[in-house]
């Protein structure tokens, strides 16, 4: 009896999809869960009433069965949820926005509202399609600097204490999927472990966009920020701007320097402290060597006394 009823539960719960074109709609703690926890994760991030929103959420409900079948999918939507801002600026806010969550790595979909682009775009990219490149491992895997076997590479050189950096990572996962098989997409933190990296390129601010191809840098440093933008770029649009020559890759000593002068930068309060430390171990060292030059005193010694017989 218990099943009969969950049974019809379903298929009532699919056929008022089918034909309202409604999504189950989550609060935020149970789409943290199902963020961390399932594989795959589609969410429609909308207003209650907003321009467009209800035509992609009826996108989203035409394949939600196919999502399903093919990637054992949830496909729900968050309405006025915070948790939008994660992934858009000022400008966007109150325009739907759709995020497929891949072992909790999002792509900001930012590609046409059809139904079909939609499904393939999901379908074809269940694995996070950016690679995370550091100090150890850049020149090895793009080889930038000898003029390349690995491909042509486009790098978001970034902070994760950046706000506008992480959220435009998640369109970056969309950029590379449309790249995917072209042109390889990268990101290095130069807050963490890409630090020479982006010492060596000389990227102060972030987010910045590198092209690398046969041993020339190419600058993105146009205004546009839309996916389409950076593809055209990738694509040849780069040959419009010009170019610089790889720098060579960095000593070991060098990379040692590069990350004390990024600590004394990032703690400025660090450099009075450490000149305090140096003062004291300067000063007692040489209160250490003046006491060792000092002349000792001359220790009395009892005379003996003879008795006189």
């Amino acid at each position: 009896m218990l099943t009969s009823c969950l049974f019809l539960f379903v298929f009532l719960s699919s056929f008022v999809t089918a034909v309202f074109g409604n999504l189950e709609q989550v609060n935020d703690t149970d789409l943290e869960k199902l963020i961390a926890n399932e594989k795959f994760v589609i969410v429609l991030f909308r207003d209650e009433i907003c321009k467009g929103c209800d035509e992609l959420e009826a996108q989203l409900s035409s394949i939600r069965e196919d999502l399903v079948d093919s990637l054992n999918a949830w496909v729900v939507k968050a309405v006025s949820s915070p948790l939008v801002a994660n992934f858009t600026s000022g400008k966007d806010s109150g325009k739907p926005l759709v995020v497929y969550f891949r072992h909790s790595v999002p792509l900001h979909y930012d590609g046409p509202l059809n139904d079909e682009v939609i499904l393939e775009t999901f379908v074809q990219n269940k694995e996070a399609a950016v690679s995370h490149l550091n100090d150890d491992s850049f020149e090895h895997l793009t080889q930038a600097a000898s003029g390349a076997t690995t491909g042509d590479w486009f790098v978001m050189f970034y902070r994760d204490d950046s706000e506008p950096c992480v959220k435009f990572l998640a369109k970056w996962e969309y950029i590379a999927s449309q790249l995917k098989g072209r042109i390889n997409l990268a990101k290095v933190n130069i807050k963490d472990d890409g630090i020479s990296t982006g010492s060596r390129f000389g990227v102060e601010q972030v987010p910045a966009f590198l092209f690398f191809r046969q041993g020339k840098i190419f600058n993105y440093d146009l205004p546009k920020l839309d996916s389409k933008a950076f593809q055209d770029f990738a694509l040849g649009w780069y040959k419009n701007v010009p170019s610089k020559n790889v720098p060579s890759p960095k000593t070991p000593f060098d990379e040692l320097v590069d990350r004390a002068v990024f600590m004394l930068k990032e703690n400025p309060l660090i450099l009075p402290g450490a000149g305090i430390a140096l003062i004291l171990i300067l000063l007692a060292v040489g209160f250490n060597a003046w006491k060792s030059r000092k002349p000792e005193k001359p220790t009395k010694t009892k005379k003996s006394v003879k008795k006189s017989n």
